[in-house]
């Protein structure tokens, strides 16, 4: 079954047992209020204990379909989450990799990852108190070592990936 018919039976199932679960609302609303009321609502073709039977049954198929649809939503979202926990450590470490096969030196990898980060130059010089000219020149050795004609692109080769959908874990092979 293609996901896409899996979603559509998921919904399908969703709604017939939320319409069950209306009508045998209704069926015990009205078995209440025939008993408070003292009403004869007898059916000739069902008996009492028969519909009220048949109600519970339909209540608690209704029930375990809502509940296995629950623990298929709880199952994806601890699945997501595990992902993005395991998407933002591999992505510094595919960052870190790229750096490698660069052959960036410690200062250069520091640099680039603040460049990653958005910072500027007057920043990362602030930060490594250094003169904003050595940071220029790091700059220019990074971007001539990782084939990129400057910050944008830096920066396009790490999140082009990520914005095309693909997982993390495919890069880093």
């Amino acid at each position: 079954m293609s996901s896409r018919n899996e979603k559509k039976f998921e919904i399908q199932s969703l709604i017939l047992s939320f319409i069950a679960i209306a009508i045998c609302e209704a069926v015990f609303l009205l078995d209440v209020a025939a008993d408070k009321f003292d009403l004869d609502i007898d059916v000739e073709w069902l008996e009492h204990g028969w519909g009220e039977a048949i109600s519970a049954i339909t209540l608690a198929i209704a029930l375990v379909i809502i509940g296995l649809q629950i623990s298929r939503l709880l199952r994806e979202h601890r699945e997501s989450q595990d992902f993005v926990k395991v998407a933002s450590g591999e992505f510094l470490t595919v960052i870190y990799r790229r750096f490698d096969e660069w052959q960036l030196t410690s200062s250069e990898a520091e640099i680039a990852l603040f460049l990653i980060k958005g910072l500027s130059a007057q920043e990362i010089a602030d930060l490594r108190e250094t003169r904003i000219g050595t940071v220029k020149s790091q700059s220019s050795m990074i971007y001539q070592k990782s084939g990129v004609r400057g910050r944008h692109e830096l920066v396009a080769y790490f999140v082009e990936d990520l914005l095309a959908g693909e997982r993390i874990n495919s890069a880093v092979i």
